[in-house]
């Protein structure tokens, strides 16, 4: 602080501003790294917390409606995707009437399939993949059961950032849950 003519001049110089914004300037680059690894960790758990919400409400719908319910990948929120990498396009939840494994504008019945749930694409920080070559659905039944559903969708961060691994586990009944950081199995 200067004193002026028996009054006090309040503020910064020049230099004292300098020297702040330096210093802020390194704290910031020192903490960009860190932020970097926590915004890919939380992306990828969020994209997992995703789908696993939409197959326990898969899962509960089908019991709820005493019909098979269908969680697919859809790259266009409009049809299910045949493409076991393509579960980071999307995915569809709806109600499969006929359990023909797609959803149809008019069934059997004459009347058209209800669409529950539709998921975007994740973002490009993600990148998700089955460990089954067939593994583009998941189906309910009604009994909430899903027949022959073991498999591990497996999202990957696209930046090389450790422990951001996650693995989704769906058992043989259907039953889908997290594994924990870093793990590409379901042990």
């Amino acid at each position: 602080m200067k004193i002026s003519q028996g009054r006090r001049v309040l503020g910064l110089s020049l230099v004292e501003l300098v020297l702040v914004l330096a210093l802020a300037a390194l704290l910031t680059s020192l903490a960009a790294p860190s932020m970097r690894s926590l915004w890919v960790q939380r992306s990828v758990l969020l994209a997992a917390e995703a789908l696993v919400s939409d197959l326990r409400y898969a899962r509960s719908e089908a019991l709820q409606r005493a019909r098979p319910v269908l969680v697919c990948q859809s790259d266009n929120g409009l049809s299910c995707a045949g493409d076991r990498l393509a579960w980071a396009a999307g995915w569809l939840v709806f109600v499969d009437s006929n359990a023909n494994g797609a959803l149809d504008n008019v069934n059997s019945e004459g009347a058209a399939e209800d669409l529950l749930r539709v998921q975007s694409g994740l973002t490009d920080m993600v990148t998700v993949s089955s460990n089954l070559s067939t593994g583009h659905t998941i189906a309910y039944q009604a009994t909430g059961l899903a027949w022959a559903a073991a498999q591990t969708l497996l999202f990957t961060p696209a930046d090389s950032v450790p422990a951001s691994l996650r693995a989704v586990c769906v058992s043989l009944q259907g039953r889908p849950r997290i594994g924990s950081a870093g793990a590409a199995t379901c042990d």
